[in-house]
């Protein structure tokens, strides 16, 4: 444990309904499409945050321009013809195109960097590196069976079962897609995490697994694994993020042994990850529906139980995203206040 660690890292993020329902902030095509407007969006943010929450340490009463780029996770698929939505209160959400078996059979790797949406992003980096004299953010790079959903559609469990030749014909054109997609955006802005998590380093490749909670360990270990063992070789340094329970594949997890990071939803039995992963940074995150609907004190037990269960301290953090309108001060207050102050002691008493 370092020295001069106080307590563990917290924070809290809001989904665009509470920015959008609370202050009429849109999400719409124009914060993906105008960078001014983005920049503008983002620093009137700060200065919300820090009027409502600057006790918490959210937010900044004098923010400077960040010139950073963002497409959420619906860049990617459109990359392979996805069809994206946008709208004011959502992230973007690319629709599945439930490829047929012959078009995955003449499907081919897309030229990237001379393909649309990412033609738009290099156009807004090189814009935002002239006014600027830099860019920041970065792409969400969707995930392995996350894209591979996109693309077939939910035939790709069935592809599992009856045609596991499909299965990775698909997958293989999706780590294909996503190497060079990673590598370009991280030589131009220098970082690759904070467009699926802010709690990992920025310049770490985080691979986004939000649908491998739907699958078996055995599963994962068969079409997945080997796939997330080649991004974790070729982009490094390399976490996961993981919505919703880890439990169903932290097995096939623990075997990526060069993995640093890994972001577990509610619910995980965090015990059995730092078994599994004694040496490997977690950030373990309170689910945003009990933030809405429990009580303080409930919230208070949760990131207590947390707390307890994830250590050693140096490497646990904790927060909430993805926060509804409608999700109640108090408790976003408690959860910040408790990792604070139930970690402090903790780490004080040498526990």
């Amino acid at each position: 444990m370092t020295k001069d660690m106080k307590h563990i890292r917290v924070s809290a993020g809001f989904y665009p309904n509470w920015w959008h329902k609370n202050y009429g902030i849109s999400y719409g095509k124009q914060y993906y499409y105008d960078p001014d407007y983005r920049i503008e969006v983002a620093m009137k943010q700060q200065k919300l945050l820090h009027e409502r929450f600057g006790d918490l340490g959210l937010g900044n009463p004098d923010p400077q321009p960040n010139p950073f780029v963002d497409y959420g996770m619906a860049l990617v698929p459109e990359l392979f013809g996805c069809v994206t939505t946008f709208f004011d209160d959502a992230l973007p959400w690319a629709i599945p195109a439930n490829m047929s078996a012959e078009t995955i059979n003449n499907l081919v790797v897309p030229d990237v960097l001379n393909t649309h949406p990412m033609t738009e992003i290099i156009r807004q980096m090189d814009y935002l590196e002239k006014k600027y004299g830099r860019v920041t953010g970065n792409i969400n790079t969707c995930g392995i069976q996350n894209l591979a959903l996109k693309l077939r559609g939910d035939e790709l469990y069935m592809d599992f079962y009856e045609n596991p030749a499909m299965a990775h014909k698909v997958l293989n054109l999706c780590l294909e897609t996503i190497i060079p997609l990673a590598n370009y955006v991280r030589s131009r802005t220098g970082t690759l995490a904070s467009s699926v998590t802010p709690m990992a380093p920025p310049e770490m490749y985080i691979t986004p697994n939000c649908t491998t909670a739907q699958i078996s360990n055995e599963s994962y270990e068969e079409f997945i694994l080997p796939y997330e063992m080649k991004l974790a070789n070729a982009l490094q340094p390399f976490g996961i993020h993981h919505c919703g329970s880890v439990d169903n594949v932290i097995e096939g997890y623990s075997k990526i042994k060069n993995m640093q990071f890994i972001e577990v939803g509610p619910l995980s039995d965090l015990r059995r990850v730092r078994e599994l992963m004694p040496t490997v940074f977690m950030n373990a995150r309170i689910c945003p529906v009990r933030m809405l609907k429990c009580t303080a004190e409930e919230i208070e037990k949760d990131v207590k139980r947390l707390i307890d269960t994830g250590g050693p301290y140096e490497l646990l953090s904790i927060d909430a995203v993805g926060l509804d309108y409608g999700t109640p001060d108090e408790n976003i207050r408690t959860m910040i206040n408790t990792a604070k102050s139930y970690s402090a002691a903790k780490i004080a008493e040498g526990k």
